[in-house]
């Protein structure tokens, strides 16, 4: 079973949401918040991850607004946790007052503060300039970055803690409204001192017997599956290395000196190392980097929705 303990029966949902009007009562917001999460992570151990809390104390949140509300909120399975019909409801419900809750915050503090974004590793000052044109367009507020992952923005939006997330796709699209800011060819990273560094550009076959540099895939799991399925659709399944931090800085130094290893980023990751290069490939991977938000959020028509 699931470590999320079962919640009460069904209830029909009326024009005061699930339960009537008295479910409301002691409902709190870091419940909703939770729940949130548990539905975009799909299962009570990674939404836990996420939120930074221990596991018993986000299935006893989960658990308490079962009660509250009447209604069992997830299905629960060996694998995981699916919403019901009930669940969904809430969801909806919940999201959309988290973006009217962040408006009439805003509305009574008299000033706009800054706008919530989370930030991705790796995004090249032209496209953060894009984002700030976006957002000065629509809003006179500063925009404020947090670094996040990709998977860390999806359950963050998902919960209200975001206005907007800068990311790397695929993503799971479901409630987000997303919008491309860039596709950047991937090549291939190594020290200048490398065998293949003389060439001006490579083949996948002369990547045979290389290492790749990597990153924890949990990080942006989408995006991981999606180029190790391209490389290995070119023939090339390298061992993967991932750095025990492997922040910008960290990355690059690990390239330097070795020549068993490379990487796969975009050109402006390495145009200002002087110790590293960049070298095209054929029917290179596209890293896509795009702007999320709510699909029925105040956000939402920045996107085009």
């Amino acid at each position: 079973m699931s470590p999320i303990a079962a919640g009460g029966g069904g209830c029909a949902v009326g024009a005061y949401g699930l339960g009537g009007p008295d479910a409301l009562s002691g409902v709190e917001l870091r419940q909703l918040r939770a729940f949130a999460v548990v539905a975009e992570a799909g299962t009570v151990t990674e939404a836990a991850r996420r939120l930074r809390v221990a596991q018993p104390s986000l299935s006893q949140q989960i658990a308490g607004l079962e009660r509250r509300v009447g209604a069992t909120l997830f299905h629960r399975g060996p694998r995981g946790v699916e919403l019901t019909e009930s669940g969904r409801a809430l969801l909806s419900g919940a999201q959309r007052a988290f973006a009217e809750l962040e408006a009439a915050l805003t509305a009574a503090r008299g000033t706009a503060p800054p706008v919530r974004i989370g930030l991705c590793h790796g995004v090249p000052d032209r496209t953060l300039d894009l984002v700030e044109e976006l957002v000065a367009g629509a809003r006179p507020a500063e925009p404020g970055y947090e670094q996040l992952t990709t998977a860390e923005q999806e359950a963050r939006l998902r919960a209200g803690e975001l206005a907007l997330g800068v990311l790397r796709l695929p993503v799971a699209e479901a409630g987000l409204r997303l919008r491309t800011l860039g596709e950047f060819p991937l090549g291939v990273v190594l020290d200048r001192a490398h065998p293949l560094a003389g060439r001006s550009a490579l083949d996948w076959p002369q990547l045979a017997g290389q290492r790749l540099l990597w990153f924890p895939a949990a990080r942006a799991p989408g995006y991981a599956a999606a180029l190790l399925g391209h490389l290995a659709e070119r023939g090339w399944t390298p061992e993967l290395t991932v750095p025990e931090n492997a922040g910008h800085t960290l990355f690059r130094r690990a390239l330097r000196g070795r020549r068993d290893l490379v990487a796969l980023r975009p050109r402006h990751t390495a145009e200002d190392d002087p110790l590293l290069t960049w070298r095209p490939l054929p029917d290179p991977f596209h890293e896509t980097l795009a702007l999320a938000a709510l699909a029925d959020g105040p956000w939402a028509r920045l996107l085009g929705g």
